[in-house]
């Protein structure tokens, strides 16, 4: 039997899926998937780094299990008698971009460039560097791979993962063209909106409240920036309240 990493994927309707990886001393790199379960009846043995594989597997919501044995058959073992039963997975958001066909390809790039704005505008307030993008990519923040806005698709946030993506799940379903559709919700099946003001529970859950969001959600375009009275005051242009 071979030592394998493994990580847990939890769709929203409470099921889930597993994914073990190793790395063998030849250079390859063996994975095993399948329903979560007592056997992972599916294998690939492939060269490549799994570091990138792990990390390709977390963005997409995956979140470690433990370590495990795998025979030639697929079935799991403990390590060391370890009782494979785990404790309850921590909490996730869970979000679905639906796209219609009919959406012009127009409007799709100029989604993608709002939501890349946006991200550059946020990583900026952060001072976090951004990842490469294309029309359709917006690239990742932090460590975070930001959803494409080209195909449909859906993953979890877990969140331990912090604020930084529901946030930016917002703004992409706040600046959506007619069309496309981003929908998040929280374990109990409930809609995430973008007005962060309806979100306090949300945003405790992150261990945070509006105002400690404040400067994100500005950036992002999600609330309106506040005007510097000393600023205005100072300034030749005229304001009215």
């Amino acid at each position: 039997m071979d030592t394998y990493d493994l990580y847990r994927f939890t769709h929203a309707d409470g099921s889930s899926k597993d994914w073990a990886v190793r790395q063998n001393a030849n250079g390859t790199v063996t994975t095993r998937w399948g329903p979560t379960g007592p056997v992972l009846p599916q294998s690939k043995t492939r060269r490549g780094d799994k570091r990138n594989l792990v990390q390709a597997k977390l963005r997409k919501g995956y979140v470690p299990v433990g370590t495990v044995r795998i025979d030639k058959e697929g079935r799991v073992h403990a390590v060391d008698s370890t009782p494979t039963t785990r404790s309850e997975p921590e909490p996730h958001l869970y979000w679905r971009i639906r796209m219609s066909s009919l959406v012009p390809r127009a409007a799709l790039v100029d989604w993608a460039k709002s939501v890349s704005d946006a991200a550059d505008r946020l990583a900026e307030v952060l001072g976090w560097a951004r990842g490469e993008r294309s029309d359709f990519e917006p690239g990742a923040i932090g460590n975070w791979r930001i959803p494409r806005t080209q195909t449909s698709g859906a993953g979890q946030i877990p969140i331990e993962q912090g604020v930084v993506p529901l946030l930016v799940l917002m703004a992409m379903k706040w600046l959506a063209p007619d069309g496309v559709t981003v929908s998040i919700a929280t374990e109990d099946g409930i809609e995430v909106g973008t007005d962060l003001r309806a979100e306090a529970r949300l945003l405790a859950q992150f261990g945070t409240y509006l105002e400690g969001v404040r400067p994100l959600a500005e950036a992002l375009g999600l609330i309106e920036p506040r005007i510097n009275l000393s600023r205005a005051i100072q300034s030749e242009q005229d304001y009215w309240f």
